[in-house]
């Protein structure tokens, strides 16, 4: 096991924990102030002022027996969206005193796994069986409907630009432009399915992965995809988390098994992407994630191990945690909110050490 450098980033107790009723699903960080949303498998919803070091908890939804699966922010932090087994969304405003439901969105039978906001208006994405709708928190309605039409929908991304709406499923990903919708949308077609997707900052690169345990990593034309694309494979198993970073020149960083691979493309297009494998999990690593400056990589995984990296795949530290599989991992500048199966919802804040960090 790697030992820990002399200087490290977090404190490696968390500034705060809270404990909630079931195994957590869900986290999301505002992005305009110190509150952390939290969503568990009993359908419960709560925000935590992580200003606070007993972590002040607000319940918005206390437990209904049905999960929610997805958990996001408006890009405003205005607006908090929320679904899952029992096929409505709810959506509160934030904004109102006290805080309170704007609408609910009811899907019928159909379990809500996927909500997705637009980079800077008040809409978002969801996936609805084969389709997807967009929802306009400015109308409390509907703005449209997309047809998959091959499968199930798997994945959502809007763009950077926010100017397209990518969806993935069966046979690859269909990119709409929210220009119009009616517009037939661009297609990049693979032999199977197209799981996960993510854009990198700059929008110049969307990786899938896919059902046969590939990574496919697509370059965007500004109207088109090239129809060369990178394909990574060799892992262990299912990739069950990437995070770009936001370099010019961006890294990506999948987990697979119990590795966690750092990928750089490389000058010579005929070489492509090249990857490193980092060693620090004997478990499944089930999350990745950047932070803010990208210098540094989080991962996480079923024992309960949360590892700090350096972006070139070097060892810093550990985190001090609970032993039970983390969840969901997510950064917010130099703080890091991890949650667990137990229910526990932990955040980490930097160390005096981690400060002189670049």
């Amino acid at each position: 096991m790697p030992k820990p450098k002399t200087k490290i980033l977090l404190n490696p107790k968390a500034h705060a924990q809270v404990t909630l009723s079931e195994y957590v699903t869900a986290i999301a960080w505002s992005p305009q102030d110190k509150s952390l949303a939290a969503a568990t498998a009993s359908g419960e919803v709560a925000m935590i002022n992580t200003a606070i070091a007993s972590s002040n908890l607000q319940t918005l939804q206390e437990p209904t027996e049905l999960a929610v699966n997805c958990l996001a922010f408006s890009a405003d932090g205005r607006w908090l969206a929320a679904g899952g087994q029992s096929g409505k969304i709810q959506v509160w405003d934030l904004a109102a005193n006290p805080r309170a439901i704007a609408a609910t969105i009811d899907v019928g039978n159909t379990w809500i796994e996927h909500i997705q906001w637009h980079p800077t208006r008040p809409e978002f994405a969801f996936g609805l069986g084969k389709y997807v709708q967009v929802w306009s928190a400015a109308t409390l309605d509907i703005v449209t409907t997309l047809h998959f039409e091959q499968s199930t929908v798997l994945a959502i991304a809007w763009h950077p630009s926010g100017d397209y709406l990518t969806i993935g499923g069966d046979r690859g990903v269909k990119n709409w432009s929210c220009a119009d919708w009616y517009e037939d949308p661009i297609i990049f077609e693979f032999p199977t399915a197209a799981a996960k997707i993510l854009w990198n900052s700059s929008g110049n690169y969307l990786v899938c992965s896919t059902l046969d345990n590939l990574v496919v990593v697509l370059q965007w034309l500004g109207t088109d995809f090239d129809p060369s694309p990178w394909r990574m494979q060799g892992f262990p198993g299912k990739i069950r988390s990437f995070d770009w970073s936001t370099h010019p020149s961006p890294l990506l960083a999948s987990a697979s098994g119990a590795d966690v691979v750092i990928w750089e493309r490389h000058a010579d297009l005929n070489v492509g992407w090249e990857g490193e494998v980092i060693k620090g999990h004997n478990n499944m690593v089930g999350h990745v994630a950047f932070d803010s400056t990208s210098n540094y990589l989080a991962s996480a995984d079923a024992n309960g191990r949360v590892a700090i990296w350096h972006n070139n795949g070097e060892w810093l530290q550990a985190l001090e945690t609970p032993m039970s599989e983390i969840t969901a991992l997510q950064w917010q500048g130099r703080k890091l909110a991890a949650a667990n199966g137990d229910g526990d919802v932990m955040i980490w804040t930097e160390s005096s050490q981690g400060k002189g960090f670049r």
